[in-house]
């Protein structure tokens, strides 16, 4: 798919980048249906509107690995991504308008301009010290 680009470490997913050129008429998920988060582009006429809804769970959810999505608001970042093993992969700089969904692995955040990132990852949050194993 245009403007997706799939990051393996052998064939573990590590990452997603989705950048701002992806074409969309409607609606478009981006994801697996089986990935814990769902990643979609909404692209809606000006009058469009969505019936007002609540999300059901047909079973209890299971999380088994907490996944990121940084979503490059303003500004240029590079991100870096790490193996399971702890061994870099790839960097990839992001622009504004640009996402990455980090799926396994570990990464690294270097701000090239002055940024804003909107972050979204699975919760609950247990606090600083108890969140992240440094590799």
């Amino acid at each position: 798919m245009s403007g997706v680009e799939k990051i393996y470490e052998k064939k573990k997913l590590i990452a997603i980048v989705y950048r701002k050129t992806i074409p969309v008429d409607g609606v478009k998920f981006l994801t697996d249906k089986s990935n814990p988060f769902q990643v979609g582009i909404h692209s809606r006429k000006k009058g469009t509107s969505l019936p007002p809804h609540v999300h059901k769970i047909e079973k209890p959810l299971t999380i088994k690995s907490i996944q990121e999505i940084l979503y490059i608001v303003s500004g240029k970042v590079k991100v870096s991504l790490y193996g399971t093993n702890g061994k870099k992969i790839k960097s990839k700089t992001l622009l504004s308008g640009d996402s990455i969904l980090l799926v396994s692995g570990g990464h690294g955040v270097e701000f090239l301009e002055s940024s804003r990132i909107f972050e979204v990852k699975q919760g609950p949050y247990p606090g600083a010290t108890k969140a992240k194993a440094f590799i």
